[in-house]
């Protein structure tokens, strides 16, 4: 039987070599427990993120101040446990439907 896993030797940085298997998912960012944790606003200004839209996109599009955008960030990246707006959009992206589908917490209204 043939392995139908695709690996591939690599070097690190001290010649140290090891096998990486290409078909598997690479680990996606953030905490997706941590979506029970966003207002609604916070899953809003995640989805236009997850989009690929820019701050004054969001803005625009909510009808809020840019520096209010970048609170409602600041506060979502807390949560889902990612650092980086990147980070925080692959999160938006792989989690679009828990994102739009899941109702969120009374307490986090």
């Amino acid at each position: 039987m043939i392995n139908s896993k695709l690996t591939v030797g690599i070097a690190g940085p001290t010649g140290a070599t090891g096998t990486l298997c290409l078909d598997e998912r690479p680990p996606v960012p953030g905490d997706p427990l941590g979506i029970h944790d966003l207002t609604p606003r916070e899953r809003q200004v995640l989805l236009l993120l997850g989009q690929a839209a820019t701050n004054r996109e969001i803005s625009h599009s909510l009808g809020i101040a840019e520096r209010t955008v970048k609170s409602h960030l600041t506060s979502v990246m807390g949560k889902l446990d990612v650092t980086t707006r990147t980070e925080a959009a692959i999160f938006s992206y792989v989690h679009h439907s828990a994102l739009v589908h899941e109702e969120p917490d009374a307490a986090a209204s």
